[in-house]
């Protein structure tokens, strides 16, 4: 699932705590985002 969302996406949270909330976490954290 893909989402655009208009304005400033730097900090991000993961709603999920299976194995794939981490890894879209450490995704995001290797992409420079605030998680």
């Amino acid at each position: 699932m893909t989402r655009t969302v208009p304005g400033r996406t730097d900090h991000v949270v993961v709603v999920g705590a299976g194995l794939a909330g981490l890894a879209a976490t450490l995704h995001l954290l290797g992409a420079g985002r605030r998680v």
